[in-house]
């Protein structure tokens, strides 16, 4: 067996926190070889195990396969870790552990942004209902997804959302703003919601009739009018959308069925990679994504950090080997 590189969280991080773009080009060619039928995703996509200890706190595992890379991959979230491993499909050998719970924060806004950047390129205004660790990661995405947006952060507590802001860099934080839930949805082409409430807190009514509403956290977060007032519905993974988030909310306490969900289905995310002029167009009027997570992305993004931090070894090692100063630069 080769030697199994293993990534901490602060080796991931150090690599990886300025390389927003290199994450949004990952992100979107993971999506993009799924609209291709060139990877596909674990049976089922998502394993749960539940811990004895506690009725609440379950194990998650994920997986995926990008079969013309020769790559696959496995993502384990148990009770405050999270862990990918990259394997080598034809040879079944791991290439390494990646350590996850920043990159998983990482990889959450990347693809959100992704998916508005896709459905409304040119947002002047985006609400950000969420102020947590992941919530700080979709300021980031936002932020550079949409240079000249005002980013609208919607809170319960407009004074934490003011210190919230306080932790951004300063041009970031210069173009947001702090409202209640309700004032930052009304004034906002897009929501994106990404929380742990334990009930919806967006109503439908206050969408904008062209609004994207993002829905990206695993608990309640747009009530079901939001689900009837939409007029376009667009998805990643169906069966893990069925097992959090809005969509299985809706499915369990508002009688929403299966049929109804693929009647309204307007896109599947990698249909939508491949394609964002078509359905930019095609989804005017009030559309609804819902964005819970796959591991096409969770892989890609493993993968990543595993290259980039390959390179800054090597890196790291030709500038040990022969200083700077022994380097002729050409004049400019």
């Amino acid at each position: 067996m080769t030697n199994i590189r293993v990534l901490s969280e602060q080796t991931v991080k150090h690599c990886l926190q300025r390389q927003i773009q290199a994450c949004f080009d990952a992100c979107a060619e993971a999506y993009r070889y799924y609209g291709r039928e060139q990877s596909v995703l674990s049976e089922p996509s998502s394993l749960y195990l539940q811990l004895p200890a506690s009725q609440l706190k379950k194990c998650r595992l994920k997986g995926a396969h990008f079969a013309d890379a020769g790559v696959a991959g496995f993502r384990l979230a148990s009770p405050g870790s999270y862990f990918t491993w990259v394997v080598d499909s034809e040879s079944g050998q791991p290439r390494g552990i990646v350590a996850e719970n920043w990159l998983h924060r990482r990889r959450t806004a990347v693809t959100g942004a992704l998916t508005l950047t896709w459905l409304r390129p040119r947002l002047q205004s985006v609400a950000l209902i969420g102020a947590g660790k992941i919530g700080f990661e979709c300021a980031i995405s936002l932020g550079h997804a949409y240079p000249e947006a005002t980013i609208l952060l919607g809170c319960r507590d407009v004074e934490k959302g003011k210190a919230f802001i306080t932790q951004l860099p300063i041009a970031l934080a210069e173009r947001m703003q702090v409202h209640d839930i309700e004032t930052a949805v009304k004034a906002a082409e897009a929501v994106l919601t990404i929380t742990k409430a334990d009930r919806a807190f967006v109503r439908g009514e206050w969408l904008q009739p062209n609004a994207v509403a993002l829905s990206m956290g695993g608990v309640p977060e747009f009530d079901f009018e939001t689900w009837n007032r939409s007029q376009h519905f667009i998805l990643d993974d169906l069966g893990y959308a069925l097992k959090q988030g809005d969509l299985h909310h809706w499915v369990r306490s508002s009688g929403l069925t299966i049929d109804q969900i693929e009647a309204k289905l307007t896109g599947l995310i990698g249909e939508v990679a491949l394609r964002p002029d078509d359905y930019c167009s095609a989804c005017q009027g009030l559309t609804l994504a819902v964005i819970q997570g796959m591991a096409v992305c969770d892989v890609a993004m493993a993968g990543l950090a595993l290259a980039l931090t390959e390179l800054v070894k090597l890196a790291t090692w030709v500038l040990t080997v022969y200083p700077v100063s022994k380097f002729a630069f050409p004049s400019i």
